[in-house]
């Protein structure tokens, strides 16, 4: 499992496709060949409601928290972390420049005996593999 969840200021989306970043981020994860295809989930939410440092109406955010489950090395994790990172640092190189947008990113692993899913996504994927169908 790995699922990205972000969490950014509204006064992004007059700027910002949060499709677009959402599919980038969503291809770096895969690029790093350690999650399940099936596995990986990337979702972006607005927050309406908050407070940044000094106040200033064009202070935004995005922060990122990655949940994956156990089993991955640390070196695995940093690269992941890095590449993530530079990747949304690169879809908003624009707003970082104006020194109002702060971006953060946090790895937690999910112990799996504390953790229940149901996802047949996973067999399809492997049938199409497999067999070449839909």
């Amino acid at each position: 499992m790995a699922y990205l969840t972000l969490q950014y200021s509204d006064n992004l989306v007059k700027y910002l496709d949060f499709e677009q970043i959402c599919g980038s981020l969503r291809l770096i994860m895969l690029d790093q060949k350690i999650f399940p295809e099936a596995g990986v989930r990337v979702r972006a939410y607005p927050i309406s409601s908050y407070s940044i440092a000094d106040g200033h109406s064009e202070n935004a955010f995005i922060d990122m928290i990655l949940r994956i489950g156990v089993g991955r090395s640390e070196d695995q994790k940093l690269k992941t972390g890095e590449m993530l990172m530079m990747e949304l640092e690169n879809n908003v190189k624009k707003l970082l420049k104006t020194e109002y947008l702060a971006l953060a990113l946090e790895i937690i692993e999910i112990d799996s005996k504390f953790s229940w899913k149901t996802n047949p996504i996973h067999k399809r994927i492997s049938a199409i593999k497999k067999y070449g169908k839909k």
